[in-house]
């Protein structure tokens, strides 16, 4: 009778192990916000850093090694909007990090925030200098002042070693310049002058009158369209013809019929006709989602989530301090430790300050259409 039921126990142990191993395990639930100015003057970025978002988040979800719960909310590009989202967003113990912080004057406050809160903070547009980057603070967008000194490095190669630069005054225009004058600089170029405008500038005849008598090699236009097509107006209008060099703004085909005929070189992070297979298939992804080409926007939100996603899959279940409290600190660093990642905007390595330490894809217009340079 014991020898019987020895066996029926041991047969129903069996079976039990062999459902266990037939089952996979859970995948680990991570809320992810996402703040972006939804409703602003720059909701069709936003928009579509939105869609990218989403996109990655499901992606990751069909991968089920990790599932991905994004919480959307729109800070109308308001500093303090921001402030107060990303408050709410970090007492909620379950949330483990925000994408957001999309421009430039929303990153600089919020990167405090971040930091005295200890909730990682992925800008999937933020390009200028921010405080505390590197703590709490990540970005997958392309600092400006990395953009810039990737267009001297380019015009120091084709021995173009005397520049003019026109800039607007605000942040990113003034990030694209100095990294621009810098490095040339540096590798034994010259900066003839610098010309700083303000946003919304509509006459350009003065700088234009003073591009002619400096004669410049190449002219660095650090805005964007919307004065440049002004400025390149006025520019032929007076029958100045000399190289351009512009930054990430311009990547876009809308953009880059200004630039047809002006041999123009484009600095981007992203490039939806790349011959790269995972940025092809990222694209022909997003257009049937959407039917819509993606942006550098779409693409660099995209990638946000999915380094969240990657730092979570790596720590596991450790990645809770309690069944219900995300461990951001532990997520945080393995934010920080990221490798090598294949993003459709290029291969991700954080640097010290948050960073994605990545080349400058350099662009050119060929038949009003964007080309990558050989």
């Amino acid at each position: 009778m014991v020898r019987g039921r020895l066996w029926w126990t041991t047969l129903a142990l069996a079976a039990v192990l062999l459902t266990a191993c037939g089952q996979r395990a859970s995948p680990v639930t991570v809320r992810v916000g996402v703040v972006l100015p939804l409703t602003s003057g720059v909701a069709s970025a936003a928009g579509s850093a939105l869609r990218g978002a989403q996109m990655a988040a499901d992606d990751v979800n069909g991968e089920r090694a990790v599932r991905l719960v994004l919480v959307t909310h729109d800070d109308g590009g308001s500093p303090q909007k921001a402030i107060e989202l990303f408050q709410q967003l970090s007492s909620d113990a379950r949330v483990a990090a925000v994408v957001g912080a999309f421009t430039d004057a929303v990153a600089v406050q919020l990167s405090a925030v971040a930091a005295a809160l200890q909730t990682p903070l992925v800008s999937p547009g933020a390009t200028g200098p921010v405080p505390f980057s590197g703590q709490y603070f990540f970005r997958t967008a392309l600092p400006s002042s990395v953009q810039g000194k990737a267009l001297a490095e380019y015009a120091l190669a084709k021995a173009l070693r005397r520049a003019s630069v026109v800039q607007d005054r605000n942040e990113y225009g003034t990030a694209v310049a100095e990294g621009f004058a810098q490095a040339l600089r540096a590798g034994g170029g010259e900066v003839l002058s610098q010309h700083v405008f303000a946003d919304g500038t509509r006459d350009f005849t003065e700088v234009v009158r003073s591009l002619r008598r400096e004669q410049p090699q190449m002219v660095l236009f650090a805005g964007y369209p919307d004065e440049g097509a002004t400025f390149l107006r006025q520019m032929a209008d007076s029958g100045l013809s000399v190289p351009l060099l512009v930054p990430d703004s311009f990547a876009n085909e809308e953009a880059a019929s200004l630039l047809s005929g002006k041999g123009a070189v484009v600095a981007s992070v992203f490039f939806a006709e790349s011959p790269f297979p995972r940025v092809r298939s990222f694209v022909r992804e997003f257009r049937t989602r959407y039917g819509r080409q993606p942006d550098a926007f779409a693409a660099q939100a995209y990638d946000a989530v999915r380094v969240v996603a990657l730092a979570a899959k790596r720590l596991g279940a450790s990645v809770y301090r309690a069944p219900d409290s995300i461990e951001r600190p532990t997520l945080r660093d393995a934010l920080a430790s990221t490798r090598d990642y294949p993003g459709v905007t290029g291969t991700i390595t954080f640097d010290r300050l948050g960073n994605p330490a990545r080349d400058v894809q350099l662009l050119r217009v060929d038949g009003g259409k964007l080309v990558l340079l050989p």
